[in-house]
């Protein structure tokens, strides 16, 4: 995979209407699945469970949506989550002979922070990511040497200080991000985003195995 950047390459991949229904499905929205950014060390979430409920570390919806208002969240393991999320990821692991996974990246809130919590990161994946609501800025610099860096790292002890790519993302916009490549994502407006990370059969661990997931869509006729 190589740097890239195409406008409108995939428009209405998600929106926050698809988004809303997915949230409010209680039992898709896991504590496993639900991953909040810049969350206080000593902060604890608690909820009731109704006495049907067959597993309880699900987040409410009336949770779900007091922490979209004043947090930015990812859902992991969302590559089932919709049919095109579905199909484009079963795409990606065609092109790339990868296992494909996607992340539901939002920031909703009214006060959007500018500077994306995870800061300024490489990955050990591959990555693309399509712009679905609002605008975000992406930054990309060169590879560096994963082995001599934290994901986190300070752009003064980088192999370059110029990004290699610098661009304003709108919906449809899609970037290719290949890993050990620093990048920032600053939210300009309120984002929805999905980001789908790839992992070759080579960088697994053998133990791991090599399982694609079953991207087959049920339909029901009527």
């Amino acid at each position: 995979m190589e740097v890239n950047f195409e406008k409108d390459y995939y428009n209405n991949l998600l929106s926050w209407e698809e988004l809303e229904y997915l949230i409010n499905i209680r039992p898709l929205m896991t504590s496993e699945k639900v991953k909040i950014l810049e969350q206080g060390e000593d902060e604890l979430f608690n909820w009731e469970n109704p006495i049907w409920a067959t597993y309880h570390n699900c987040w409410p919806p009336s949770l779900m949506k007091k922490v979209i208002d004043s947090r930015v969240i990812y859902l992991i393991d969302m590559s089932k989550s919709t049919e095109k999320i579905n199909e484009f990821s079963g795409l990606l692991e065609e092109i790339y002979d990868c296992q494909c996974d996607a992340h539901i990246y939002i920031a909703a809130h009214k006060n959007v922070k500018k500077i994306h919590p995870f800061g300024i990161h490489f990955d050990y994946s591959d990555n693309v990511i399509v712009q679905c609501e609002g605008t975000t800025n992406f930054k990309v610099w060169d590879e560096v040497d994963a082995s001599h860096y934290s994901t986190n790292i300070n752009l003064h002890n980088a192999t370059a200080a110029i990004p290699i790519l610098d661009v304003d993302m709108k919906p449809g916009d899609t970037i290719w991000i290949p890993k050990h490549y620093p990048h920032l994502a600053t939210s300009k407006t309120k984002r929805l985003s999905v980001s789908f990370p790839m992992t070759s059969n080579d960088s697994l661990n053998p133990d791991d195995g090599w399982v694609r997931e079953d991207r087959s869509w049920v339909k029901l006729k009527h």
